[in-house]
């Protein structure tokens, strides 16, 4: 599907990612789940909680097109910084994952560069 990615199957194949690493999706921008809510200035498109551990997993799907964005740039920039307040991980930073088509998967890092966006690792890209 390279090239062909729409939104909405970058969204599904998180989904299937996540739940594969044994992340229950608790909210998504996808049919079936409720809607996530605003973390910080927006919301992102999915959040999940490893059923082990308790580690909060946000998840955004981005197109190639979409990455110089104004809200895909607040989003890089605010939802890496988002510490947990409860549970089995109050205090640790939310693992941060992008979904993006494979062609520009090796671009994330110099885009967060050009927008002065400090990379952590809490962020992971996956190329789909």
């Amino acid at each position: 599907m390279k090239g062909r990615q729409s939104h909405e199957s970058l969204l599904r194949e998180l989904i299937e990612y996540f739940e594969s690493k044994k992340i229950k999706i608790h909210y998504a921008n996808y049919p079936g789940y409720k809607k996530p809510m605003e973390i910080k200035r927006h919301a992102p498109d999915i959040i999940g909680i490893h059923t082990e551990t308790g580690q909060v997993y946000i998840g955004e799907a981005k197109l190639c097109s979409e990455l110089t964005d104004q809200i895909t740039k607040e989003e890089f920039y605010d939802f890496p910084k988002t510490v947990i307040t409860t549970g089995k991980s109050a205090g640790k930073l939310m693992q941060f994952y992008l979904a993006v088509p494979s062609d520009c998967a090796s671009k994330i890092k110099e885009v967060f560069n050009k927008s002065d966006i400090t990379w952590s690792d809490n962020i992971q890209v996956v190329g789909f």
